[in-house]
């Protein structure tokens, strides 16, 4: 029996490459499937995508924020890398400026002045900490909400995400109890 080789196998789709014409197909890479330009290796444009019932879905890499670049000025986009989302400056390749995605929510700890930031962890969990690390070690494992406790009007709030149940809002202050339902945060990138 011959096992076929699935990396060396491509799908041919109508997908048209917006950076030269040509069509796209699908192929395989170390992170799972992916749709690449038919002209490789004169170009070289790769998409993301999902399946739909209706077909296939483009998920686009970058969307423009309301940040600015601190180097250029240049409006800043969200981009994915294999570490996960990040900002980086939309006057790429001109300018190279990056940073973690903030939070919007001050670091708790006393004196500190740091945003809290999205990071990622050896294993791939996403975390929250303080983007003034390692001067403040600060970090959360649920995502921090930038809204204040209705109940005891801490600074900020929490969402907690389990793998079968629905998400949850609370208080970080254990005293408290405040509870609400949540939004799922990760359907919402989708």
């Amino acid at each position: 029996i011959e096992m076929k080789d699935v990396k060396r196998q491509q799908i041919e789709t109508d997908i048209v490459c917006e950076k030269c014409g040509g069509l796209m197909a699908i192929k395989w890479g170390r992170f799972g499937r992916y749709l690449a330009c038919l002209k490789y290796p004169d170009c070289k444009n790769t998409k993301e995508f999902t399946e739909t019932p209706q077909g296939i879905r483009i998920v686009e890499k970058e969307s423009e924020t309301d940040d600015v670049c601190q180097k250029c000025g240049k409006p800043m986009v969200i981009k994915t890398g294999r570490f996960g989302r990040f900002l980086a400056c939309s006057g790429y390749p001109d300018c190279n400026q990056t940073q973690p995605i903030h939070t919007g929510v001050s670091c708790p700890e006393a004196g500190c002045g740091g945003i809290l930031t999205e990071k990622r962890s050896r294993r791939g969990k996403l975390f929250f900490s303080c983007n003034r690390y390692p001067e403040c070690k600060f970090a959360l494992w649920d995502r921090p909400l930038p809204r204040p406790c209705p109940q005891c009007q801490a600074p900020f709030l929490i969402e907690k995400t389990t793998k079968n149940g629905p998400t949850k809002i609370v208080c970080r202050n254990k005293e408290c109890g405040h509870e609400e339902l949540g939004v799922d945060f990760r359907k919402s990138l989708q």
